[in-house]
């Protein structure tokens, strides 16, 4: 086949104009990112904050610490309570959590027990009702019978300022 006298008139570019012109942008389509569905982006989000949270948070971040506050959980109204709590305040110190602040109520130490009603004293506008009220009950019963004068104070003057 003979080639067609069109294609040798027209002039042809060479390749440096064509790489040139394969380099501008628009001159071809962007690749389409690669996206996830909605829901596993939000799970795969989650996961990356969770991360980054516990990076942040020392030692509290790590599984270490859920599987003491577990052990305190389980020592708690046991003859093991008093070492368990020692250990973890050595450990951790006085933990955030609601819960374990509530288990450390019943810590033998005054000062412990002191730190904790203030700790929770300034949670408890964020609490639940009912949550408020246990803190209370739970304050009530410190102010009535707790062998310590200091700890007794305490609960008094906290409880009359919730």
């Amino acid at each position: 086949m003979a080639p067609k006298d069109d294609d040798e008139d027209r002039e042809r570019p060479s390749w440096r104009e064509i790489d040139a012109r394969r380099d501008r942008p628009g001159s071809r389509p962007a690749p389409k990112e690669r996206r996830l569905p909605k829901k596993q982006a939000e799970l795969v989000r989650k996961m990356a904050l969770k991360e980054a949270e516990a990076l942040f948070s020392g030692k509290r971040g790590r599984p270490e610490y859920q599987t003491a506050l577990k052990e305190l959980e389980a020592a708690h109204s046991t003859k093991k309570f008093p070492a368990v709590a020692k250990k973890f305040l050595q450990e951790y110190g006085l933990p955030e959590e609601w819960g374990a602040l509530n288990l450390f109520l019943d810590y033998s130490e005054p000062e412990v027990i002191v730190e904790v009603i203030h700790a929770m004293a300034a949670q408890a506008g964020s609490r639940s009702l009912v949550e408020q009220q246990g803190f209370k009950g739970k304050l009530q019963i410190l102010a009535l019978t707790s062998a310590d004068a200091r700890v007794r104070l305490e609960a008094e003057e906290i409880l009359e300022k919730l």
